[in-house]
């Protein structure tokens, strides 16, 4: 027993063009917010090493002191997301 399956004839053009539309898009870059920082300026603000300002926002974190979102920043011809901190509420 063979089990194929059916090709439909497909117009090249009009499909392409569609799946093309739909399916390839250009990332655009978030408006980061006042007051939210990456890891590097925290780092710059307490005069710390990148390793031990990313050790410090993870313990922050977990503990609730500060919040983190990623925001779609561009980085040369590419928009990445960057993980962003902020204090958390009071």
């Amino acid at each position: 027993m063979s089990h194929k399956k059916s090709a439909k004839n497909v117009t090249a053009d009009t499909d392409l063009a569609a799946w093309c539309a739909a399916l390839v898009t250009t990332p655009q870059a978030d408006t980061v917010p006042p007051g939210w920082l990456t890891a590097r300026q925290v780092g710059q603000l307490l005069g710390k090493s990148g390793s031990s300002t990313r050790a410090y926002l993870v313990e922050a974190v977990a503990a609730g002191r500060c919040v983190r979102q990623a925001f779609r920043v561009e980085r040369g011809q590419t928009v990445r997301p960057v993980p962003h901190y902020k204090l958390a509420a009071q």
